[in-house]
């Protein structure tokens, strides 16, 4: 991106701002954890990266009116996701003394939600278990060598997170390869393996306030293709937009049927690093009320700097 080009000032800004204040509050048994205690303390501790919940949606105070106001409509009437994140495990492997990767494995399970009938009175559902994992990757550096380790280290790049639903869901759903562009058309990510690739924490995609952000999604498996969602994290707390990504033609898309997705959304107002999740949900887990839910998403990182 052109306007993001040359903008070390801004980087070295945005660096300060999200990371410049890491400082631990250090307690006596902090001497006595091993790195690999420190390293997964720090990555579930670090709020930029585990706070954002892009996958969930509101459990609790959804009413009638509320249902109608949900973006764009989808057969039978709506869907969402009732659930939470529960931890389940952390690994970690080191490079070498100074250089280690961190894996988080969670469940999000629950159930999946469908509004089939809605009227002054009553609302018709029909409710599927759901199973998820959640994935993502971070690459931590050794900084110091005190006798604390929590001090030590500090995490300097993040995957995207990848949901998949598990066993005994099925997973079917295959996002082959995932692009982000600027609204002037400058490439901001192009991602087919994403747990391979890396985004340097102090090296963010930049979008400024109010940007729009267009995203194309490859991919494969069965016809009729899945239902493909942005679920930007725009705003930190409250809900979350949820806006239809189409491979029919329309605007934004360019071409119907040939398996690439097109959605856009606006960058918020607030400054730091956010998330945008690309969620699919293979069309009969919508279209079937016998069909299992099967889903896939991955969920990207961007920082959101200011317009100059």
């Amino acid at each position: 991106m052109k306007r993001l080009l040359g903008k070390i000032g801004m980087s070295a800004l945005l660096a300060l701002f999200l990371f410049g204040c890491e400082e631990t509050v250090t307690y006596d048994d902090d001497a006595y954890i091993t790195d690999e205690e420190a390293l997964t303390e720090l990555f579930l501790e670090d709020t930029d990266i585990e706070s954002p919940e892009v996958w969930a949606d509101d459990s609790d105070g959804i009413n009638a009116a509320e249902l109608r106001a949900l973006d764009e409509p989808i057969d039978p009437l709506a869907w969402w996701r009732l659930g939470g994140r529960e931890r389940s495990e952390v690994t970690v492997e080191f490079r070498d003394n100074d250089h280690a990767v961190i894996t988080r494995v969670r469940t999000f399970n629950g159930d999946f939600r469908l509004l089939t009938d809605l009227t002054d009175s009553t609302m018709e559902t029909i409710d599927k278990p759901m199973y998820n994992e959640l994935v993502r990757k971070a690459r931590a550096v050794r900084i110091d060598d005190t006798p604390y380790p929590r001090r030590n280290w500090r995490i300097v790049a993040v995957t995207p997170e990848v949901m998949v639903s598990a066993y005994p869901n099925p997973n079917t759903v295959e996002l082959l390869n995932v692009q982000a562009y600027g609204e002037d058309g400058t490439l901001l990510a192009d991602i087919s393996d994403p747990l391979d690739e890396f985004f340097n924490r102090e090296n963010l995609p930049h979008i400024y306030a109010g940007e729009e952000i267009t995203v194309y999604v490859e991919v494969g498996g069965a016809i009729p293709g899945p239902i493909g969602m942005l679920r930007p994290h725009v705003y930190r707390g409250g809900r979350l937009p949820r806006l239809p990504m189409n491979d029919e033609g329309r605007a934004p898309d360019e071409v119907a049927g040939d398996g690439i997705y097109t959605g856009s959304y606006l960058a918020g107002n607030r400054l730091g690093l956010h998330h945008v999740g690309l969620d699919f949900i293979d069309h009969e887990t919508i279209y079937d009320d016998e069909a299992p839910y099967n889903a896939t998403g991955w969920s990207l990182p961007y920082a959101v700097i200011p317009v100059e």
